[in-house]
């Protein structure tokens, strides 16, 4: 089963900054970073149940994005994602 997938303006927000500082370091290597993201909404759509809670946060959940240093942080309900946070592990690692 497949949960409707939601991001928030917060994560909207940082997506596009992490976007931006990486096609001003190459070309093209935002794009990787927007991919790695996908693959990584698509994993939480598919099996929401499947990555831990953020530490003291009986709602809140995480998952690492592989090849560059974010986490997703999001909230499972009945049928729906909602993405919080796109969260730069180098810059704020906490909420």
């Amino acid at each position: 089963m497949s949960y409707a997938l939601i991001l928030s303006y917060e994560a909207q927000m940082e997506e596009t900054e992490a976007y931006n500082y990486y096609e001003d370091i190459r070309a093209g290597l935002g794009e990787e970073l927007l991919s790695e993201l996908e693959i990584c909404y698509s994993k939480i759509s598919q099996n929401p149940s499947a990555y831990s809670y953020i530490e003291n946060s009986p709602i809140l959940r995480d998952v690492a994005i592989a090849r560059f240093p974010y986490v997703v942080i999001y909230i499972a309900s009945e049928l729906k994602i909602t993405i919080v946070s796109v969260k730069n592990t180098h810059k704020r690692p906490f909420l």
